[in-house]
Order: C-alpha cells, then sequence, then structure tokens
C-alpha cells in the first residue's frame, strides 16, 4: 500500500506536500479508508472493561423506578460491552469517512479546485492516519488512570479532548495540504477550504455536546 510505506509516514510529519502530490496522481483510498476503523473498533477492546458492579451503581445512581433499574441494566450491559463497542466504533469511524470526504468535495468544488470522490476519501483517508497514534495513547492513557466509560461526560473539556487535540488539530492541517497539493488551489483557497470543512465536521459533535448537557439538565 503506497501510503503506508515509512517513508510516507515520516513525510506526513517532514514534509506531507510530498505525500498528498501523489494523491492527485493515485487516489488509492481503499485499503486506508477499512483501516482506521479497524484500528478504532480495536481501541476500544483494549479499554478497561465496565464491571457489572460498576454499571449496578450507575443505574442505582441514575434511575429510581427498580423496574426500570432492571431494564436498563440489562441495556448497558449489552451497549457497553467490548464487542458491542468496537462493533459501534467501527460502523461510525467508517460512516464518518464517507460523510466527511463527501463534505470535502462538495467544498472544494465550490472553491473552484479539482476533485472528484476517490480524490476527496484518498486526501481524508490519508490525513487520518496520524489518528493512530493518538488512539494507543488514549488506550495507555484509559488503562493506566482505569477509565470508567460511565463516568466521561459531554462537557467543554471532553469536546476538547476528544475533537481539538493535537493529533485533531494536525489532521484538520493535513487535509488543508492535501487540498493545497492534489486539487490545484493556491494557499489561501486552501486554507479557507480548510476552515470550513473544520467548522462544519464540528458541527454534529458541538450539538450532541449541547443536546446532552441541556437533556440533563431538563432532567433535574
Amino acid at each position: 500500500m503506497e501510503y503506508l510505506k515509512p517513508s510516507n509516514l515520516l513525510n506526513l510529519i517532514v514534509s506531507p506536500t510530498k505525500v498528498f502530490r501523489k494523491v492527485k496522481e493515485k487516489p488509492d483510498f481503499l485499503i486506508l479508508v477499512f483501516l482506521i476503523p479497524v484500528i478504532a473498533a480495536l481501541t476500544t477492546l483494549f479499554m478497561p472493561k465496565v464491571s457489572e458492579e460498576a454499571l449496578l451503581e450507575y443505574v442505582k445512581r441514575t434511575v429510581e423506578d427498580p423496574q426500570v433499574q432492571e431494564a436498563t441494566l440489562k441495556t448497558l450491559k449489552l451497549t457497553k460491552s467490548p464487542i458491542f463497542l468496537a462493533g459501534t466504533a467501527f460502523v461510525n469511524t467508517l460512516i464518518s469517512f464517507f460523510v466527511a470526504s463527501f463534505v470535502l468535495l462538495i467544498i472544494v468544488r465550490l472553491a473552484g479546485g479539482e476533485i472528484d470522490y476517490k480524490r476527496a476519501l484518498t486526501i481524508v483517508a490519508v490525513a487520518n492516519l496520524v489518528m493512530i497514534p493518538y488512539y494507543i495513547f488514549y488506550v495507555i492513557y484509559a488503562r493506566v488512570t482505569n477509565l470508567n466509560i460511565l463516568d466521561i461526560h459531554m462537557d467543554f473539556k471532553y469536546f476538547i479532548r476528544t475533537y481539538l487535540h493535537v493529533f485533531a488539530i494536525w489532521r484538520y492541517v493535513l487535509i488543508g495540504v492535501g487540498v493545497f497539493a492534489a486539487c490545484e488551489l493556491n494557499k489561501a483557497k486552501s486554507a479557507i477550504v480548510t476552515a470550513v470543512y473544520t467548522l462544519i465536521t464540528l458541527i454534529m459533535p458541538i450539538i450532541s455536546m449541547f443536546t446532552q448537557n441541556f437533556m440533563k439538565f431538563g432532567g433535574r
């Protein structure tokens, strides 16, 4: 696989333009599109497993009705199981690839760039290679701190940790480099495309965060 060669992986750090110039000539995305979802799924399998005692304590803390507690506990046992979380991570990450690539396709075309869906998929997929070390570091952090996923709150700190950490920012920068190198846009237009793309791809996480917090607040 061209883009997984050690020289290309190194160039994503020291000279990403060289990598994305190849995208224009060879938009090869097939393996990459599935690679990151697989790694995302594997990450969940190495996360600390939530014990049944922790699930029961969480249910008792958040639900008052005993009958509802029992149904909630059964649901959580399923949805917080490693296999279910791995499958969900794989599907969500895969879908996000296709959606993000379509968004990039539309923005670049509106800016006057030369791009098709295969090239958009390849740019997004290559840029997402920098998320591999993030997954590794996150698993190490979760294991060291014995992270309980039930205690994760979707607040501003969670948003920064999940969507605006250094690897995510680096990924957005690489998207911009990819647009500049492979889509016949100048630096100014490439920067604008990247900014618009970033804002659009962050809209859904922001809405999700505010919705969850609003529902919690309204339920009090």
